[in-house]
């Protein structure tokens, strides 16, 4: 009897380790080499279809550089003499068949510059072995790709809504929070810009498509300036650029040319008058920021002066 329960031990155990030790070691028409790691038997991709894929890749810090849960699938339509000029990760997911997921390690060079067409960001370096998980979750026909594409893009602007909304609160307390402690009282428009005229004029207000000409003063809230139309304040500010001409700037108002905050802030005032605005950043430059002076998010402060409305 105990002999028969040894066996029935051995046998389970033999089974369990196979299914756990299911990954296979392929290599692709190329000779590109990955690891399978789990395989549906699902349909190949025919030439013209579109794959869509889930993509991971993991530098050598173990650090998660790209997610498709965080920045979306990849799709990809099957075309043999495109992708066979886009190195080893494509070699390997032109290959897939539905529902395979495999993992491989590549270089950085590989990855970005041959795969995605783009280089290898400053900081790293581009022989860094790369671990690349993906997986080949969709096959799509033409008709069925252009309804996919609409799904991500409604539901991409469903979530820029809500960030943008959930932003809004975040920048409107940060704000009152600034205003509160500097003693500042600002009045506020609908659509969450803060404004405080210093010097009023009776001159006459603009209305939208109009010329204006502009001096100002652009500062973060810890009192960063940024950019300014003054040379004494650009100097003073360490931002002085000896190649542009400083000066009032003459821009047209309402019609999208400059920030919102600004389309908004400008039309408030009367020629010649100054006045601070306090800007959140949904209308200023939002979740992307502008270059390396403003990051994302970022609310700003607005010393302008109406100069002229033409």
């Amino acid at each position: 009897m105990n002999n028969y329960k040894s066996l029935a031990i051995a046998l389970v155990s033999i089974i369990f380790l196979g299914a756990c030790n299911s990954e296979k070691q392929e290599k692709t028409a190329d000779g590109v080499e990955y690891v399978l790691i789990e395989s549906d038997n699902g349909s190949s991709f025919e030439e013209g279809d579109f794959a869509i894929y889930s993509l991971k890749l993991i530098d050598s810090k173990d650090s998660v550089m790209l997610d498709s849960k965080d920045v979306g699938e990849l799709p990809v339509q099957i075309n043999d003499s495109i992708l066979s000029t886009r190195g080893p990760l494509f070699s390997i997911l032109k290959e897939l068949k539905l529902g395979d997921s495999i993992k491989t390690k590549l270089t950085a060079s590989q990855v970005l510059t041959e795969g995605f067409q783009q280089p290898v960001a400053q900081d790293k370096d581009g022989a860094e072995r790369l671990t690349v998980y993906a997986k080949a979750i969709q096959k799509l026909d033409t008709a069925g790709f252009m309804e996919w594409q609409q799904q991500k893009r409604a539901e991409a602007m469903e979530k820029m809504q809500k960030d943008a909304e959930k932003q809004k609160g975040i920048d409107d307390e940060i704000i009152q929070g600034f205003l509160s402690e500097n003693n500042i009282e600002a009045e506020k428009t609908e659509s969450g810009l803060y404004y405080m005229v210093t010097e009023e004029t009776s001159g006459e207000k603009p209305e939208s498509g109009d010329t204006v000409r502009v001096n100002y003063v652009g500062k973060l809230l810890d009192g960063t300036v940024f950019d300014t139309s003054y040379e004494d304040v650009a100097k003073e500010s360490d931002v002085y650029n000896p190649e542009r001409e400083y000066g009032p700037i003459e821009i047209p108002i309402g019609k999208g040319r400059v920030i919102r905050g600004w389309d908004e802030g400008i039309m408030l005032l009367n020629e010649g008058s100054e006045a601070t605005l306090y800007i959140p950043s949904g209308l200023g430059y939002g979740p992307r920021g502008s270059g390396a002076v403003i990051p994302p998010n970022s609310s700003l402060i607005f010393d302008v002066e109406l100069v002229e409305v033409k």
